[in-house]
């Protein structure tokens, strides 16, 4: 009887697992830094979209000095949104021209790390 319910359990795992990653959310780019001393650079990602597509942008950061600036370009290098300025953001942005769209995170004197990803919505 205990091997049973082990083999249920399993199984059921087994299934549960293979089910989300056919259905988890596709990453369309991401990045996750951190810093103990003082930096200055940027890093960015790429990805294609569509007009009318709409984004999602998750955000976390623990900054323990300097400046973070996370920017949205389209392909002409006009910047299209920027992310307030806040420890952890869920922000929705629907793109206006089918183009390549980058990210920046722009850091001047930065100690401590952030993430963000970007995936697209329904």
């Amino acid at each position: 009887m205990k091997r049973k319910i082990l083999i249920y359990i399993v199984a059921v795992i087994v299934i549960w697992g293979s089910m989300w990653l056919l259905f988890r959310p596709k990453v369309l780019g991401n990045m996750n830094y951190s810093y103990t001393e003082s930096t200055t650079s940027s890093s960015n990602f790429s990805f294609s979209g569509e007009a009318g597509e709409r984004i999602k942008i998750s955000f976390a950061s623990d900054i323990k000095e300097g400046d973070l600036d996370i920017v949205l370009y389209d392909s002409n290098g006009n910047a299209v949104y920027e992310l307030d300025r806040a420890k952890e953001l869920v922000m929705y942005y629907v793109l206006s021209n089918t183009d390549t769209y980058t990210l920046t995170a722009e850091y001047a004197n930065f100690v401590g790390n952030f993430k963000v990803a970007v995936y697209p919505t329904k």
